[in-house]
């Protein structure tokens, strides 16, 4: 794990450098697809220039007074060899949409995996968190992986034609075929200041369209509809809403300004190119003052190489264009791809069961702060205990849960396992030893059993632990009401997303997060705020019921409820990021301190 603080999510990746990543993701995930746009090209620009063609065979077929059977095997000659190139094209085109589909999908699971793989320190930084939004949107809402692939089809199909087109043309005339050139670069270079346009309005509004999807999704998700009922939020939410979209229809209409005045100059410059072809290639067809006649079979292969050479001479530019904005969109989304994965600086050391868990001289603070939240601090935790940390908001309890899972490194000072650095050991063989009940604890929209049972669930076995998974569900008090449901164990928990699903409460969910982390065969149990949505007789129930339900684990407890440190070893008990005091309930409340002066106003508020 990197012991870089302060990650620069900013850091700048050459246009060459998110060319090299891009083509790699693409090539990663579906090596399939540049061998389908390949073939979707050739196709498309050998299909265009096949029509060029036919136009003159069966002109120059009537000039030289070809029979019957002569024409009827021409045209089936090249029937046959367009039905050929349509199927081919059309087999392309159908593998490319597949293709392109598969890796649209796939992008975003990559972009996931990377989230769930990168130092969660970052997933804390402000810097990381934009720069996640700014890689994600371009490729949920602006569809940027798409046109960079449609514009990559295009821009080779171009290539292709014009490569070909242009051979046409300067065997026929190389002063005509630059003139032509010299006129689709004028109209191109019209095109490129509005395409210039177009992505200096589109960087600026996408925070606006970012902030305006945000606004607009957040407007229908249930857990929203009481407080805007409640204080009248949504009239404030609308004004926010509407405030955005005049915004961005102010933008839209410059770019749709600025588009129409570029395509009426464009549509005249095409006008002054077709006269001018249309005029020189009749001249030469009826005289030889401007070079040697040619008949009409080469008139029309003139007449469609030049719009061909024009539309792909255009192609190509714009698609270049394009696929530079493109690029430039996804430029965010490569430059957090680059930041380094948490395993890939994964120790060596094989892990034993635990005899001892210390923090030495350990101070930290979190990313792009100055505010110390540990300081120095020191202690030492035996197999078996049952340790208690308490302190007021802020006070470092839960940072010390972090640090312990590895979600953070220390700033300086070592927390170690049999005194060994917890950097040293492999990461994953050291995460499988802690099990935790976060303070934000999350439930995902799987079955019961699938939360609890994550090893076989991951495994895809049919037959999972039953009997443990029910029996863990006895001890937090949840068995009878899992009973109850008509799939027990194989019951959903997300209603959104599953019919048969069941929605619990606060309570049963945090019993459910309970049996989960007591489940795990880990050798530290950490429970941050475990009893917080419990109702008293449940929290009771846990705490009398604590030893049972971490199976004489070594154990960390964190709590605002005072009463639940009664049974507990020792309370480590934190103020200003230091530790005060590392003594026994008994002890602490014979002395003068903090932790004495919170239980008691506390007792006192349950007294009264």
């Amino acid at each position: 794990m990197s012991n870089d603080k302060n990650i620069n999510a900013s850091e700048d990746i050459s246009i060459a450098g998110t060319i090299k990543m891009l083509l790699g993701f693409v090539w990663k995930l579906d090596k399939v697809y540049y061998p389908i746009l390949a073939l979707l090209s050739i196709s498309n620009a050998a299909n265009t220039v096949l029509n060029i063609f036919i136009p003159k065979i069966l002109i120059d077929g009537f000039s030289k007074d070809w029979n019957l059977t002569t024409f009827i095997s021409v045209i089936l000659t090249i029937a046959a060899a367009k039905f050929l190139l349509l199927q081919l094209k059309a087999f392309a085109k159908r593998q490319d949409d597949i293709h392109r589909a598969m890796l649209q999908a796939k992008f975003p699971m990559e972009f996931a995996k990377k989230v769930m793989a990168i130092d969660y320190a970052n997933l804390e930084d402000a810097k990381v968190l934009d720069l996640k939004e700014r890689a994600l949107f371009p490729l949920t809402n602006f569809g940027a992986l798409l046109q960079m692939l449609s514009s990559a089809v295009g821009f080779f199909t171009s290539l292709f034609t014009l490569v070909s087109v242009a051979a046409i043309l300067a065997n026929f005339s190389l002063v005509f075929t630059i003139v032509i050139a010299v006129l689709t670069l004028v109209a191109l270079i019209l095109s490129a200041r509005f395409m210039n346009v177009l992505k200096e309005v589109t960087e600026t509004i996408i925070p606006i369209n970012r902030r305006y999807g945000y606004y607009t999704q957040i407007a229908t998700e249930p857990r929203f509809q009481k407080e805007y009922r409640i204080y009248g939020m949504h009239t404030l939410m609308m004004k926010k809403i509407n405030s955005y979209t005049e915004e961005i229809a102010v933008w839209l209409n410059n770019i749709y300004t600025t588009q129409g005045n570029t395509e009426t100059t464009q549509a005249l410059l095409t006008g002054i190119t077709r006269f001018l072809t249309y005029s020189y290639v009749a001249l030469r067809v009826l005289s030889d003052q401007f070079g040697t006649r040619i008949g009409l079979g080469d008139f029309s292969i003139i007449i469609g190489a030049t719009e061909s050479f024009a539309n792909s001479f255009r192609g190509v530019v714009m698609d270049v264009v394009t696929l530079g904005q493109t690029i430039s969109y996804l430029k965010p989304f490569c430059q957090f791809m680059s930041i380094p994965d948490t395993l890939m600086e994964s120790g060596a050391k094989e892990i034993e069961a635990l005899e001892t868990l210390s923090f030495n001289n350990v101070s930290f603070s979190y990313p792009n702060t100055d505010k110390i939240i540990l300081d120095k601090i020191s202690f030492e935790i035996n197999k078996g205990d049952k340790i208690s940390i308490v302190g007021l908001n802020n006070a470092g309890k839960s940072t010390i849960v972090k640090l312990i899972c590895r979600l953070f490194e220390p700033d300086s000072g070592r927390i170690l396992w049999n005194g060994i650095d917890i950097r040293e050991y492999d990461y994953k063989a050291y995460i499988d030893e802690i099990s935790c009940v976060f303070q934000d604890f999350q439930l995902f929209p799987f079955t019961i059993r699938e939360n609890i049972d994550t090893e076989h669930a991951m495994l895809n076995a049919e037959e999972g632990d039953y009997e443990n998974v029910w029996k863990v569900l006895d001890d937090v008090g949840i068995k009878k009401e899992v009973e109850a449901l008509p799939r027990k164990l194989d019951t959903y928990l997300d209603k959104s997303l599953y019919e048969d699903a069941t929605d619990m409460s606060g309570g049963q969910k945090q019993k459910l997060a309970i049996a989960r982390t007591i489940y795990k065969k880990a050798d530290l149990v950490i429970l941050d705020e475990p009893t917080a949505a419990l109702d008293p007789l449940a929290e009771s129930e846990v705490y009398e019921n604590f030893n049972e339900l971490t199976q004489k684990k070594t154990s960390i407890f964190i709590s605002h409820r005072m009463s639940s440190s009664i049974f507990c070893d020792k309370i480590l008990l934190l103020q200003d990021g230091k530790i005060v005091a590392f003594d026994s309930h008994k002890n602490l409340m014979n002395g003068d301190n903090l932790y004495r002066e919170l239980f008691e106003a506390q007792a006192s508020n349950y007294r009264g």
